[in-house]
């Protein structure tokens, strides 16, 4: 630990990042219960004496806060297990999943749960074949295909947070909304090869 030239003090210290050890701040730095970012060291102080505030030498590169995660919705169907799989596999990277069907009603509906995540920064929909459909006469053309309210969601998604901020994952040989350009699908594979070009997405949008 550096010397210190009178250190009687209260200080509280916040420390949000990694800590880099022996940075030495003037106390005329601190006026009024002022706070200062230093090189990603947050400290607040109420009051000081004369001298100089020293960072004790065993505060380690070891102590990091994280930072608040960003969250990532995910819209999903019937599919349990492809729902699991994606919500490990955002976690894992550090992002939090926020599957709306989970959260609690409160008397709200999944639009008001939507407007209620204001902070959400990415959505994933996932397309699986959880329904039946056809064309009206073509009985015996029918097609897997999502969920509708999967579909909806995913064009309300795009009208909230910006078609470049919302993905879809596709599992199977399923009907998709078609005549709507510019939507970025994702084929979802045994092999998790999918998560490649998911990441890349995530990674150009937050």
């Amino acid at each position: 630990m550096r010397p210190r030239k009178d250190t009687k003090m209260d200080n509280n210290i916040t420390i949000q990042n990694t800590i880099s050890i022996g940075i030495e701040i003037p106390p005329e730095t601190f006026i009024n219960e002022k706070t200062i970012n230093v090189q990603n060291l947050i400290i607040e102080s109420s009051s000081t004496n004369n001298g100089t505030i020293c960072i004790p030498d065993n505060v380690s590169n070891n102590i990091v806060v994280p930072s608040k995660k960003k969250k990532i919705f995910i819209v999903h169907g019937h599919d349990n297990e492809v729902k699991l799989e994606v919500a490990r596999f955002i976690e894992k990277i550090g992002l939090e999943p926020i599957i709306l069907h989970e959260q609690v009603n409160s008397g709200m509906t999944v639009i008001e749960k939507i407007e209620k995540y204001s902070d959400v920064e990415f959505g994933i929909v996932l397309y699986t074949p959880c329904d039946l459909g056809y064309v009206k006469g073509k009985k015996k053309e029918k097609k897997a295909r999502a969920r509708q309210n999967v579909v909806f969601e995913h064009g309300y998604l795009i009208g909230k947070l910006g078609r470049n901020n919302v993905c879809a994952l596709v599992k199977g040989d399923i009907e998709l909304p078609n005549d709507i350009s510019g939507i970025v699908y994702i084929q979802l594979d045994s092999n998790g090869s999918w998560k490649i070009p998911l990441a890349k997405e995530l990674k150009l949008c937050i």
